[in-house]
């Protein structure tokens, strides 16, 4: 029986944790639902590029019609690239679009007593530490042993946490407060600028071939990934990223990367 032609068009769902400390390996989507714990990233495209390692030659000096040719030629290795188009942004990729580092924190629901919080200038919203303040019981600030008043000497941004000076009242530059408030539970994830612009994930790609129905195992121990250009962030579409780096070898892995096809014998 002839074989059929080995066309290929490959669908996966591909996998990012991010390398941290020592072994550790953090889902870039975490999912408790999720045969791996991770959710597999929603994305348009996986490539490969490889940028060519400096040769060097040896050139023949003799007299004769051999002067000037190639008697000896080494390559050195060069450069495996991977590049991903990411059609959602998750938290760790967010970080990339600014170039900074991700912290996600989980805050349980509290109460701040007699906390200090210095002024150091009026003009501007000061931010109090925490989101999701509560109106109810309503929060005290205090100048000294006078209780300042709301909506005279201030007002406070709930949602975001931020005490705003009002023109007028009796709030200064340099003045040290004294606020108590409650405030509600949430998630945070802080961005901090400034940081490597790259990171290091391990991708571990489920992979299928649509046409011939082979299974396929991609696996590439490090990849360190920034993004591809500049990101619109109030872009009228759907924010979409391009993310790029080297592939990068790890001493405890015995190669750059491995994608294994295979498929199951009938009988």
């Amino acid at each position: 029986m002839a074989q059929q032609p080995k066309v290929r068009k490959f669908a996966g769902d591909l996998r990012f944790y991010e390398i941290g400390t020592g072994a550790d390996r953090i889902p870039l989507i975490p999912d408790p639902d999720d045969k791996f714990g991770n959710k597999p990233l929603e994305q348009s495209s996986l490539t490969f590029g490889y940028e060519a390692g400096d040769t060097t030659e040896v050139k023949s000096k003799r007299r004769d019609d051999r002067y000037g040719q190639i008697i000896h030629r080494d390559a050195n290795p060069g450069t495996t690239n991977v590049t991903v188009g990411a059609l959602e942004v998750p938290v760790g990729f967010l970080a990339r679009m600014l170039y900074g580092s991700a912290v996600t924190t989980t805050v349980a629901e509290g109460v701040e007593a007699d906390q200090s919080l210095t002024i150091h200038s009026k003009d501007a919203p000061v931010d109090l530490g925490h989101r999701f303040v509560l109106a109810v019981p309503a929060p005290v600030v205090k100048k000294g042993s006078a209780t300042l008043e709301k909506d005279v000497d201030y007002t406070i941004d709930n949602r975001q946490g931020l005490l705003i000076p009002k023109a007028g009242g009796e709030i200064a530059h340099g003045d040290v407060l004294t606020l108590s408030y409650s405030y509600d539970g949430y998630l945070e994830t802080a961005i901090n600028g400034g940081a490597v612009p790259n990171k290091s994930f391990m991708i571990l790609g489920d992979v299928q071939d649509r046409i011939g129905g082979d299974e396929g195992l991609l696996r590439i121990p490090q990849v360190d990934l920034t993004v591809d250009g500049d990101v619109d962030w109030f872009s009228d579409e759907p924010i979409q990223l391009t993310l790029t780096g080297p592939a990068v070898f790890r001493s405890e892995e015995s190669a750059l990367y491995t994608f294994k096809v295979y498929e199951q014998k009938v009988g």
